[in-house]
Parts: structure tokens; C-alpha cells; sequence
């Protein structure tokens, strides 16, 4: 399972990730660890993924990128309140057919 983040959008930017990539897409407005690692153990069960690497691999991100996440954070505070961040998760297979598709654009 792999946790990329899109950056800032709206709910239609939402919709068009979740049609064109084929993964799981959420925004975040805050974005909070705890949110952040509720949405990853819903996916992950619901696809019956490892919760317990996906939540490792979830800190581990958090922690690795805190300066980003900070402005991240900082960021949705002077955008408009429809703006949020915008998460994706998938498997291997989920992001090499993403990453396959965006090739062939």
C-alpha cells in the first residue's frame, strides 16, 4: 500500500482523482494524523490490506515529512474553505496502472 499526496483541491478535483487514477481519494481539511490514520485503516480494511504496515507506513510519513505537513497545514488555513488536501492510497497494482495510464497521456 502506498499514501501519495496530491496537494490542494476541491470536491470536483476529488471526483476526477477517484475516475482517473482508480484509488482511494479523501481530502483533508485539517489535515490531522488521526484522521489521516482512521481513513487509512477504513481502506485497509475494506480492501483487506495489512492495517498494521499501513498504519506504520502512515507514522512513518507523518514524521518524514512533518516541515511539509506543516505547511500543508498552514496552507489550508489561507485557502477557501472548500479547498483541502488531497490524499491518494493504493496498492502496487492500483499505482503502477495509475502511473501506466498517465504515461500513455
Amino acid at each position: 500500500m502506498f499514501l501519495h499526496f496530491f496537494g490542494f483541491g476541491d470536491s470536483l478535483r476529488l471526483f476526477e482523482l477517484e475516475q482517473q487514477t482508480g484509488l482511494w481519494v479523501r481530502g483533508f481539511r485539517p489535515l490531522q494524523l488521526d484522521g489521516l490514520l482512521q481513513w487509512s485503516q477504513r481502506v485497509a480494511g475494506q480492501q483487506h490490506w495489512d492495517g498494521d504496515a499501513l498504519q506504520h507506513q502512515v507514522m512513518r510519513l507523518w514524521v518524514e515529512r512533518s516541515d511539509q505537513i506543516s505547511r500543508w497545514q498552514a496552507g489550508l488555513r489561507q485557502l477557501p474553505d472548500d479547498q483541502v488536501l488531497v490524499a491518494g492510497l493504493g496498492s502496487q497494482g492500483d499505482w503502477s496502472r495509475h502511473w501506466e495510464r498517465m504515461l500513455r497521456v
